[in-house]
């Protein structure tokens, strides 16, 4: 019996260690595509921004309307002054876009005008195995809604 669990586990082992590598390996690659895209962000670039955008994302927006909606919303944000990498996680599936390679990166940032802003995006690889972006949100507490509520 120990023999036969020996030999399973000897099988196996090796898959699950590959398997974790490489996980780790999306995780890494796409972090470093996010600061990039995130960086053009920030530093106005928003046609490379848009180019970040994977085709999926393409066929429901147009490039001009989405610089301009960058352009507002760093407007709105301000100069980034700091962020810190929270969360990351890989994923296989997802529904409604089904099987492949999927990471999804949480940020928290400070801006200028934004004192504290939580920022999460979702990668996934297109068919040629470049990273892009599928989704990028962002949360925060509107500073003046507060003041109102204190009233």
């Amino acid at each position: 019996m120990i023999n036969k669990t020996s030999l399973l586990l000897l099988l196996f082992l090796p898959q699950l260690l590959f398997s974790q590598i490489f996980k780790e390996k999306y995780i890494t690659e796409a972090n470093e595509f996010c600061t990039n895209w995130l960086s053009n962000l920030n530093n106005k670039s928003y046609g490379k921004a848009y180019n970040g955008f994977h085709e999926k994302v393409k066929l429901n927006s147009d490039s001009l309307s989405s610089c301009n909606a960058f352009a507002q919303l760093m407007g709105e944000f301000g100069t980034l002054n700091s962020r810190k990498l929270d969360t990351t996680f890989f994923q296989s599936n997802i529904e409604e876009l089904g099987d492949g390679f999927y990471v999804f990166i949480e940020y928290t940032s400070f801006y200028k005008k934004i004192d504290l802003c939580q920022e999460y995006i979702i990668v996934g690889q297109n068919d040629n195995l470049k990273w892009k972006i599928l989704r990028y949100d962002f949360s925060y507490a509107n500073e003046e809604l507060n003041k109102e509520d204190k009233k």
